[in-house]
């Protein structure tokens, strides 16, 4: 794929040089590596040249890259350049020196959402205690992008981006990969159904304020007034989803 395809995947010339095009740009970037775009250890374009593919200014595309290399997607070296990250890409569960959990896609909606509520709250003093201004403007492009959202599908695309997020704040591997294995449960028809069948365009503006309240705690540094919040923001999903 050249320059040519990924031009087509270029963010919109309007809004090109926001600062949350990072967001938007790490997501179109993670697409292309997961897609095989890249090989393992091949070398990415450099920052220039992903900038003019993109249709972003510089610094975008330097603050999505470190996104993606705190998430082990890219290593990057000092003159060598920007590689797909050898053996990895997210399926750690495959490998034998990664976290393991033990077939987590075969857990019902339910189990996962009541270990979201166990497992998500307590990573609120780690990420008061490590998140930078990338990350906390990050999870600002994630709840900007949520509310102007058109759909469903998008809505729920946002709010996936933003517990990642939250999740790559607290700079802890197992923390991101025990998140992202949990996630990968929202790829599931079941979860879908579940959720359009309870979705409401007022439970929507409801899920984006108490999503909007955990970012402005984590802001604050509050890690008690965000833990509180976002096990709340769970408990109301628990309670929609399954009539609990």
């Amino acid at each position: 794929m050249g320059s040519e395809a990924a031009a087509n995947r270029s963010l919109p010339s309007t809004r090109s040089r926001r600062r949350g095009d990072s967001a938007r740009l790490r997501v179109l970037l993670e697409q292309d590596l997961r897609s095989g775009r890249w090989q393992e250890g091949e070398r990415l374009p450099t920052e220039r040249e992903l900038s003019a593919d993109y249709n972003v200014a510089r610094n975008t595309v330097r603050r999505a890259l470190a996104i993606l290399e705190e998430g082990k997607l890219i290593v990057r070296h000092v003159v060598r350049g920007t590689y797909k990250y050898p053996g990895n890409l997210g399926n750690f569960e495959d490998k034998a020196d990664s976290f393991r959990v033990e077939s987590l896609e075969k857990c019902s909606p339910a189990d996962v959402v009541e270990c979201r509520l166990i497992f998500e709250p307590g990573l609120m003093p780690l990420v008061v205690a490590k998140a930078t201004k990338a990350d906390l403007d990050r999870m600002d492009a994630c709840l900007s992008y949520a509310e102007s959202s058109s759909s469903l599908a998008e809505f729920e695309r946002w709010d996936a981006e933003l517990h990642d997020a939250i999740a790559v704040a607290t700079h802890n591997q197992a923390a991101i990969s025990m998140s992202r294995s949990l996630a990968r449960v929202r790829q599931q028809a079941q979860w879908g159904v579940l959720k359009a069948r309870s979705m409401t365009p007022e439970r929507k503006i409801k899920l984006h304020a108490e999503h909007q309240a955990i970012v402005a705690a984590l802001h604050n540094r509050d890690h008690s007034q965000a833990r509180a919040m976002l096990r709340a923001h769970l408990q109301h999903v628990r309670s929609y989803m399954f009539g609990e």
